[in-house]
């Protein structure tokens, strides 16, 4: 008989969700929001902590019982419409911002580490995500996965920032009362909880392994709430170290704060060991997981077949090269962190919506296999789920949108109509070639409805 696979426990997927989260974002996020928002960020974490308990709700739902690889084309295509599959298609290619935050962070660490390199940090930006597309190329097993070690090093870090600088707080730079009422208004939060939700996000992995899971349906939901939350307290800890040592409005990178308390051996591990230590461990994985919507995409005939051909180490070095040259164009220009930080989070959370939404349709389409999943959710409470975290999520987008300048928005506009003008013609093109695009992406999947039928 064959053995058991051993399943992970609650602490072992607490454990999993919280280095999925911990990462380098928010060694550029706190700062860029810190200085904009001063104590209002507390309460910018501890909404995004909410909205990303939320939004993971709603998603559990759906993707334990209608698991499958790249879910959220699959269920706009298949659950929606397959004009909302190429909406996920097209923001993909705004996924790529990602990419070029790890360049911009990247630079703005790594030239206070080595103060005296003369070079840009354009060029630093540019330099390093050249050299991980060269790596990339080499396909998955060459890329930096996020190790335990490399967890307990950003968790190191973090604790040392955190037990070092509370001590060096100055009541002249913020008080308690002003981080219990900072004075902002919710429209202002909004924007700010916009941009830190993907610095809290990264738990909803635990829920992709709910079958590898003890007591799924109570370990999944308490990892999903817990670790979010758990690693939000530890970022307001962090916020608040940042806006008490130095005045708000004068933060630009944590190991500026840091350098006011650290000792320069300290202020150098803390440098290595989170903020750059986070980004080698995290470019790759984000630059190869982009890479795999546009090649799915393309193997789906949304984008030309030729996106999809990999080379000998098995990349699909078209969609690498697609992937890597927008992030490397976006740095070129010199965009500020936070501009682009506001743009990923933006069209990131606009994606989000459609897949807000799919425990209602897919309840609908597959009621046994929803009412049979690992994860024991009544229906009305994943209904109510889906609707607040749908318009939570809308009204996240409108706020961060008006903090663009119109030159972004412009951009990120043109994308898109660029994009469904461009998929429009290629359902026409390939009519023509004899292939019914909107057709195959409607069509039922198979494995699912599989599922539903061996539960009559």
């Amino acid at each position: 008989m064959e053995k058991e696979k051993k399943k992970i426990g609650l602490i072992g997927a607490l454990l999993m969700g919280i280095g999925c989260i911990i990462g380098s974002g928010i060694f550029g996020t706190m700062p860029t929001v810190a200085a904009e928002y001063g104590p209002a960020i507390v309460y910018a974490l501890l909404g995004a902590a909410l909205v990303v308990i939320l939004r993971a709700m709603s998603l559990l739902y759906t993707s334990s019982a209608l698991p499958t690889t790249a879910a959220q084309f699959m269920w706009a295509s298949k659950l929606f419409h397959p004009v909302l599959g190429a909406f996920v298609s097209i923001s993909s290619l705004l996924m790529p911002t990602m990419v070029s935050l790890f360049g911009v962070l990247f630079a703005d660490y790594f030239l206070q580490l080595i103060p005296g390199l003369n070079i840009s940090a354009t060029a630093s930006s540019v330099g390093l995500l050249v050299v991980f597309a060269i790596v990339a190329w080499f396909g998955n097993k060459t890329s930096v996965t996020v190790s335990n070690v490399m967890v307990v090093l950003l968790l190191l870090a973090i604790f040392l920032y955190v037990a070092l600088g509370i001590p060096n707080i100055d009541a002249e730079n913020v008080t308690f009362g002003e981080i219990i009422r900072p004075g902002i208004g919710l429209s202002t939060i909004a924007a700010a909880v916009g941009v830190l939700t993907s610095s809290l996000s990264g738990a909803s992995s635990v829920a992709q392994l709910a079958n590898d899971i003890k007591r799924p349906e109570r370990n999944v939901p308490i990892a999903l709430a817990l670790c979010p939350l758990f690693v939000a307290i530890v970022y307001v800890l962090m916020a608040v170290v940042t806006i008490g040592v130095v005045p708000y409005a004068e933060v630009t990178t944590l190991a500026d704060v840091a350098s006011h308390f650290m000792s320069p051996a300290l202020l150098t591990f803390f440098i290595v060991g989170g903020p750059i230590c986070g980004i080698i461990t995290s470019l790759v994985p984000v630059a190869l997981a982009c890479v795999a919507l546009v090649e799915y995409s393309a193997r789906m005939k949304v984008f030309p077949s030729c996106f999809a051909r990999r080379n000998s180490h098995g990349t699909a070095y078209w969609s690498l090269v697609l992937v890597m040259g927008i992030a490397i164009a976006i740095c070129a220009t010199g965009a500020t962190f936070g501009v682009v930080m506001t743009i990923f989070s933006f069209v990131n959370t606009l994606a989000e919506i459609p897949n807000t939404i799919t425990p209602i349709l897919a309840h609908r389409k597959y009621p046994k296999t929803c009412d049979n999943s690992p994860v024991k959710m009544p229906y009305p409470l994943a209904v109510v789920l889906s609707i607040v975290t749908g318009l939570i999520c809308a009204y996240l987008c409108y706020e961060m949108i008006l903090t663009l300048d119109l030159t972004a928005s412009l951009g990120i506009l043109a994308v898109y109509v660029f994009g469904f003008v461009y998929f429009f013609f290629r359902v026409r093109y390939l009519k023509g070639k004899g292939h019914d695009l909107i057709a195959e992406m409607k069509a039922p999947y198979e494995p699912w409805e599989e599922k539903e039928r061996s539960y009559n």
